[in-house]
């Protein structure tokens, strides 16, 4: 078996089939392919004369998005499959027919135009039984925790994706699949980085908004963060100014946040250097300094900017600049 005969490339986009494997090797092929792509499960299917899989993906930015078509599948992933690097949420968005999902005890169900959330880190079981199409989103943990508040209990919950947060998601992403010529363009590659996590972010401070526990808590911190991100650029944006806007005491803001990785200041900083972190891979901005990017996003000190990027990425803004764009 040769390997063009399974693996396509197609404008940034990649493809994987077991059209052309042969019969007894299709599931094991499968496994084999999916644990390249995303953290290692066991799969099990129908027989392999019987079986059938195809996944297309793409990498942009920090966020891999593939397209997974298959016959009846049962994905398992065990402690023994976790690793201590596996530091990724994973989100599915069902296009056709259902996926059971189990997780931190928790067991849904998934039907079409629903998206659920799970994490790399904990075992988990994903049953198909059926043929199938998928979208599976994979993306850092730090991205959606710098954003969305209480992620545990989000774990195993559905979305909508008729509601307008979801909506937004479900159809932003499914046509990014569906128009890959158009959304691996260079150019656009980390605007659509940015714009998925966004959408993400909103759709899962929806549902949380809706969970019984904390409800207070969790809508009163998505607002200070939507409040923080709309006012991102703004170099006098600090901890004093968020509470007087919000109408709150600084004691109770600092309390917001004490559930969180970071406290509200070095979120504020974090924030900042990821978009700026975005705007050094965006060849749109290429001929920018790199100081006027820094002070665009809200550093009063390009000095300050360069340690605070380098403590944070382990590169300094230059050569980052340069490995994004060379």
């Amino acid at each position: 078996m040769q390997q063009e005969t399974t693996h396509q490339e197609t404008a940034g986009w990649q493809k994987l089939s077991t059209t052309n494997v042969d019969k007894a090797e299709r599931l094991s092929f499968w496994q084999d392919s999916a644990n390249t792509l995303f953290p290692s499960t066991v799969v099990t299917g129908s027989a392999d004369d019987d079986f059938f899989g195809s996944v297309t993906w793409m990498e942009f930015g920090e966020l891999m998005l593939a397209d997974f078509i298959s016959t009846a599948t049962e994905i398992q992933r065990g402690e023994e499959q976790i690793g201590r690097n596996d530091m990724w949420y994973e989100v599915c968005l069902q296009v056709e027919g259902d996926c059971r999902l189990t997780q931190g005890g928790r067991s849904v169900r998934v039907r079409p135009r629903e998206m659920v959330l799970y994490d790399s880190q904990q075992p988990y079981r994903m049953t198909f039984s059926g043929p199938y199409r998928q979208i599976a989103l994979k993306l850092p943990r730090r991205l959606l925790q710098d954003r969305v508040p209480c992620l545990d209990t989000l774990i195993a919950r559905q979305m909508s994706g008729q509601s307008l947060p979801g909506r937004f998601l479900f159809d932003f992403i499914i046509t990014m699949c569906d128009v890959k010529r158009e959304s691996a363009r260079e150019s656009l590659i980390n605007r659509l980085e940015a714009h998925v996590v966004d959408l993400l972010a909103t759709a899962l401070s929806e549902i949380a908004s809706e969970q019984p526990l904390s409800a207070n808590r969790q809508a009163q911190l998505a607002r200070v963060k939507a409040h923080i991100l709309a006012h991102l650029d703004d170099p006098g944006l600090c901890p004093a100014e968020i509470a007087r806007q919000q109408s709150i005491s600084h004691r109770s803001l600092y309390e917001l946040f004490a559930g969180e990785d970071l406290q509200v200041s070095k979120w504020i900083k974090a924030q900042r250097l990821e978009r700026i972190r975005r705007d050094l891979g965006d060849s749109l901005l290429s001929s920018w300094p790199i100081t006027t990017i820094a002070l665009r996003r809200g550093f009063k000190d390009f000095s300050h900017f360069s340690r605070a990027f380098r403590a944070q990425y382990g590169i300094s803004p230059r050569a980052y600049r340069k490995s994004r764009l060379s």
